[in-house]
């Protein structure tokens, strides 16, 4: 909705309104925090809803189940579709259907979903939309044939492939390396009145950039460009990605100054981009000039793209230098698992055990302090990676004394 930061600012102001009682309330709530994709306040609404007795409506079963797979509980979602369905003897509507194969599709489940249309489209008409949605679903896990398969399916129900549909069927065969496949389907969607967007041509120009085919993805993109499609920060993103993941370093300079050209402001990922490009061509200097020149930009992710280029040019001192950087920047005054993960990873491979673990523990102390749950902090790797270098320095107290913290943190291997 339109409004739906308006209308989320008047419910925080009025605390303890009872959600539940009022269907309408809780369906704007709903859709308002969906749409703004507020997770935080999602979590509270659910709450609330897991302790009401009402009787939710079927447009309201698909609220909540489109809710609970956004905020990863799969779980809760096969919860309500089965109250829906067999405690309550309610029928589904095509909507409702789409957003449970939708929650259970994004969870990597997309044969349980294939399943569970085809246990209901006897009675609720499958549409292109349900099909669209397992065909993204397979795309996702990099399942082109099972993609394909649901295109089949779909024309032989007589329904007819759209612009979200083929742009996943795309991207599947794009994903997979298939990419005469994913230019042969670039076509057909053509030659049957179906124009490709931005998004469209973004998983082409990705299946080229996988392949280090950039010559192939700049003329896909010169060609978008010729044909009226308006480029945007994603295909710009991926573009100058794969220039700087194969060092093509003068195209990434070229994508980069290209930009403004289209009317396009770089974002965060942008950022964190240039700063390798500056870390893989040995100019650390640049990278941090670059992060200090785009303060609007900054967040974890250009953070730990700094963290490591600093320790691809072997300059654990400055990846140091920049964690307490990190530390002063709007948002990031708590490092996430990256920034840490980073940092002590880097520390650790680098022969500084000590250093590694004494972030290591500043990590610990944050999650204690912040109520973080199990693993949020510190990845399992980065762990592996130091608890090896404090054996090889032969510390065996420090790691001792790490583990005793990583315990009290939840956060023990």
């Amino acid at each position: 909705p339109r409004d739906a930061a308006r209308a989320l600012a008047v419910l925080d102001q009025a605390k303890g309104v009872p959600l539940c009682d009022d269907e309408v309330l809780l369906n704007t709530v709903l859709d308002a925090c969906i749409s703004r994709r507020d997770v935080q306040r999602l979590e509270g609404v659910l709450r609330e809803v897991s302790f009401s007795k009402s009787a939710p409506s079927v447009h309201t079963y698909g609220l909540l189940i489109k809710a609970f797979g956004m905020v990863k509980q799969p779980q809760r979602c096969w919860e309500m579709w089965a109250d829906m369905t067999e405690r309550r003897q309610m029928m589904p509507s095509c909507i409702t259907l789409s957003c449970m194969l939708d929650a259970v599709s994004s969870t990597g489940r997309v044969e349980e979903a294939v399943e569970l249309l085809h246990s209901w489209k006897g009675r609720v008409p499958a549409n292109t939309v349900m099909y669209s949605t397992l065909i993204k679903g397979f795309a996702n896990i990099r399942n082109a044939d099972r993609a394909m398969d649901m295109c089949r399916e779909m024309k032989d129900g007589g329904l007819q492939m759209n612009l979200v549909a083929y742009t996943a069927l795309i991207d599947a065969h794009a994903q997979t390396g298939k990419l005469q496949n994913a230019r042969e389907l670039f076509q057909k969607m053509q030659d049957e009145g179906v124009d490709p967007n931005v998004i469209t041509y973004s998983a082409v120009v990705k299946g080229y950039c996988l392949q280090g085919d950039m010559e192939e993805a700049l003329r896909l993109f010169s060609s978008m460009v010729g044909s009226g499609v308006a480029a945007d920060t994603v295909i710009f993103n991926t573009l100058f990605d794969g220039c700087v993941r194969h060092s093509r370093f003068e195209l990434a300079d070229q994508v980069l100054e290209e930009m403004p050209r289209c009317g396009v402001e770089p974002s965060n990922y942008t950022l964190s981009i240039i700063v390798k490009l500056w870390g893989k061509r040995r100019c650390l200097d640049k990278a941090f000039e670059a992060v200090r020149a785009h303060r609007r930009c900054l967040d974890t992710q250009v953070g730990a793209s700094l963290i490591s280029a600093c320790f691809y040019n072997r300059a654990a001192d400055r990846a140091v230098e920049a964690f307490e950087e990190i530390k002063t920047w709007p948002g990031c005054a708590e490092p996430d698992a990256s920034i840490y993960s980073a940092l002590v990873t880097g520390l650790a491979r680098a022969g500084d055990s000590r250093r590694a673990a004494a972030v290591a523990t500043e990590a610990c102390e944050a999650a204690i302090k912040r109520r973080v749950v199990s693993g949020k902090l510190l990845s399992s790797d980065c762990l592996t990676a130091l608890f090896a270098a404090l054996r090889k320095d032969g510390l065996e107290e420090a790691a001792a004394s790490l583990t005793q913290k990583l315990r009290l943190a939840r956060m023990a291997p």
